[in-house]
């Protein structure tokens, strides 16, 4: 059997003969005398409404040959969990009440500390936790230059600037920095600058309040002390986690 094209000014339901103009199975709808929608014949379809539907589109298996779509629904592929490597050492956040209220054990044996709350929240980043770095160091901030200059692996630096007042030993350019480097957090015993720049930072910053004067620049101080701040000893190796509730110290790294 041949299939061919026609003219069709209304709704054509039958089979045409071919055309000596085009050789190709076709339907075509004509308004007047100017085409508007050339629709291919398939063998076994009389209707031009159908003539381009492809049969594996239609939800209902009532074509020959058609397979039915699966109404299952496909699962996603299973996103791959988080690994810590060398490189990125930061600690899962957690929330510091939560943590209080299921390790009464720790706190009664001193191997969980939280910090007197006298700390102002800076940064986007309002939940963070590391390892520590310790520093010690009197409104001179030569030595956190330093420090925020090394990739931070997903630490804590804690900086005991003696409760100074005086002066910021943290400004805008340090914060942005470790941001890149990939520090997790910076707490200040002291002051800090540049507020609005720290602000935008993807980084957790604390300190006691926030200064327009700059520190010195003698690179006085000492690395990887114990420091005692607010009211708590911290040393070196131990685990920071800190949320809007507050900061804690842990000896070990903690896990929900």
């Amino acid at each position: 059997m041949e299939f061919g094209s026609c003219e069709i000014r209304g709704k054509c339901r039958g089979l045409c003969a071919k055309s000596s103009e085009d050789s190709s199975p076709t339907f075509a709808r004509r308004r007047g005398h100017e085409e508007t929608l050339t629709l291919t014949l398939l063998p076994g379809i009389t209707d031009p409404d159908r003539a381009n539907h492809h049969p594996q589109s239609d939800p209902s298996p009532d074509w020959p040959g058609q397979i039915a779509a699966d109404p299952t629904p496909r699962n996603p592929l299973p996103r791959p969990r988080a690994s810590r490597t060398e490189s990125n050492m930061a600690a899962l956040p957690l929330a510091t009440a939560e943590v209080c209220d299921a390790n009464a054990h720790l706190i009664m044996n001193g191997e969980l500390r939280a910090l007197q709350p006298v700390f102002q929240v800076y940064g986007r980043r309002q939940v963070f936790a590391g390892p520590i770095v310790t520093l010690k160091v009197y409104e001179d901030n030569v030595l956190v230059r330093e420090f925020l200059e090394e990739k931070g692996q997903g630490r804590v630096l804690v900086v005991d600037g003696g409760g100074s007042l005086r002066c910021a030993i943290l400004g805008g350019n340090p914060v942005q920095q470790a941001q890149n480097n990939g520090w997790a957090g910076i707490v200040v015993n002291g002051c800090i600058r540049d507020v609005d720049e720290i602000n935008g930072c993807d980084i957790g910053v604390r300190a006691l309040n926030s200064h327009p004067m700059k520190a010195n620049k003698k690179g006085i101080g000492e690395k990887h002390v114990p420091v005692t701040i607010a009211g708590t000893r911290i040393c070196d190796g131990e685990w920071l986690y800190a949320d809007t509730d507050g900061i804690l110290i842990s000896r070990t790294e903690l896990t929900v």
